[in-house]
């Protein structure tokens, strides 16, 4: 039991790292993290920016409702993108 468990772990990281450097294949060279496996670039960026401060407005006491709004718009538009890009 104690030889599976050995075995598994560094199996498992081999595995981890495998899937990042996968991932990370796919990321366009001026594309930046906001959050861990949330991309954006500086177009998508603007528009996102653009369609928060719209939709929410600029009070001091809407900083965090538009960020929420905006992570999403670029969530939204970064895999748009990448369907786009693998068709």
């Amino acid at each position: 039991m104690k030889i599976s468990h050995a075995i598994s772990i560094p199996l498992l990281a081999a595995g981890t790292l495998w899937g990042a450097s996968a991932a990370m294949a796919q990321v366009p060279p001026d594309a930046v993290m906001l959050v861990p496996g949330v991309y954006t670039t500086p177009e998508i960026s603007a528009k996102c920016q653009k369609y928060a401060r719209d939709r929410v407005g600029l009070s001091g006491h809407t900083d965090t409702a538009r960020q929420s709004v905006a992570l999403a718009c670029v969530q939204k538009l970064w895999q748009q993108k990448q369907v786009k890009g693998t068709r």
